[in-house]
């Protein structure tokens, strides 16, 4: 009996000596749990305390988490999913504020630096919410890079083309077989830059790249298959390079509506050759450029397909009318003829050899006069239409 109580009181003391090492811990790891709220647009959760480490779950602006633990520059913390399940996971420190700081246990220390990390550097596609240093500097900005289509109104360039084909016509005396097609769109590049003022709003400044031609060729049959059918060539031609600043106004994350002024520097051009016969080339060429104030409104969509990478598309419409085009234009025929002329590009209306009055467009050092000139006026060209644009956004 006397061994038997030696050995319970041997186990005894031996409980109460673990219990007293548990006992600690559990209490310590209690008091270690606390609040912290997340201060990015959307936060990465990733499975390791580094930036190369995979990406478990983003998280939205305002959730409010349970974290274990600091170690080093990353909270440990646990995220309650939507169908009741919980993960845990780790987030950068700048991407969070805690609660209730005199509950943050001491962090961790690094003994020895992990391979390849870079502690202060931002988790990709994340905004800064605090730390120091270079990240409290950086700016949160989304660039833009597009392609795209865009109509136009421009008139003046192709009646005249238009015109052209049918003076050539009364002079050789035949009808034209076919028509000159109009000039109505062009094709559209374009980049971006924009600050984020908050999550809903950004201001930037971009610019645009236009660019539109239309060839075409009619032909007047004489019915004499011996002879060189009289040919008539057009192609009206359109740059355009708008400088904008603007505003992005989010209602959603995954929508937008844009706003913005311009300012247009367009050059329209003119190329037509006239053959009248194996001995009779007629050809003028001319570029004019001209400046004005614009502005464009859309509204487009954005899809994430990276950490940093989104792509968009969006629809749009513009308003801005050009006039004042003043250029130079050259003549030459193939008797060895040839002038150039510098000035205002002019539409007017000319009367034909058949009596009928024609659209024509070119650069004149003087407004053309006579007796069978009409109307004459500084050309005018519309950059009005829709914008249709789609593109690639890396957010910073």
């Amino acid at each position: 009996m006397r061994m038997t109580n030696r050995r319970f009181f041997i186990l005894l003391m031996a409980l109460l000596v673990l219990g007293a090492g548990i006992l600690p811990g559990a209490q310590d790891t209690a008091a270690k749990t606390f609040k912290v709220k997340v201060t990015a647009e959307q936060a990465n959760l990733r499975e390791k305390p580094d930036i190369g480490s995979a990406i478990i779950q983003q998280i939205p602006e305002g959730t409010i988490l349970e974290a274990d633990r600091k170690d080093g520059e990353w909270f440990l913390v646990r995220y309650a999913l939507e169908d009741g399940g919980v993960i845990a996971g780790y987030i950068h420190e700048s991407l969070v504020i805690v609660l209730d700081q005199a509950q943050v246990p001491a962090a961790k220390p690094e003994t020895e630096p992990r391979p390849g990390s870079e502690p202060r550097r931002l988790p990709p596609g994340e905004r800064p919410a605090g730390g120091s240093g270079w990240l409290r500097s950086l700016l949160p900005v989304d660039i833009f890079l597009s392609a795209g289509g865009s109509s136009i109104i421009a008139d003046d360039i192709n009646k005249g083309a238009q015109g052209l084909a049918g003076y050539n016509g009364a002079i050789v005396g035949f009808p034209a077989s076919g028509s000159v097609s109009p000039l109505r769109m062009t094709i559209l590049l374009g980049v971006e830059v924009f600050y984020r003022v908050n999550p809903r709003l950004a201001i930037g400044l971009g610019s645009d790249y236009l660019s539109g031609r239309r060839s075409s060729q009619v032909s007047y049959p004489t019915g004499d298959l011996s002879l060189l059918t009289p040919q008539t060539a057009t192609k009206p031609s359109l740059q355009a390079v708008p400088f904008k600043v603007g505003i992005r106004f989010y209602p959603r994350p995954d929508f937008y509506i844009r706003g913005s002024l311009a300012y247009y520097t367009a050059k329209a051009g003119y190329d037509y050759r006239f053959v009248a016969s194996d001995v009779s080339l007629q050809e003028w060429k001319g570029r004019a450029t001209a400046h004005a104030v614009g502005m464009e409104v859309a509204v487009g969509g954005e899809w994430r397909v990276g950490p940093r990478l989104f792509f968009f598309s969006e629809a749009g419409f513009r308003l801005a009318q050009l006039n004042r085009f003043a250029g130079t234009g050259t003549f030459r025929d193939s008797g060895g003829a040839s002038t150039t002329e510098s000035g205002p590009l002019f539409y007017y209306q000319a009367r034909g050899a058949d009596g009928q009055s024609y659209s024509l467009l070119f650069v004149r050092s003087a407004a053309p006069s006579g007796s069978d000139i009409l109307g004459a006026r500084k050309a005018e060209l519309g950059l009005t239409g829709m914008i249709i644009r789609a593109g690639v956004k890396f957010r910073f």
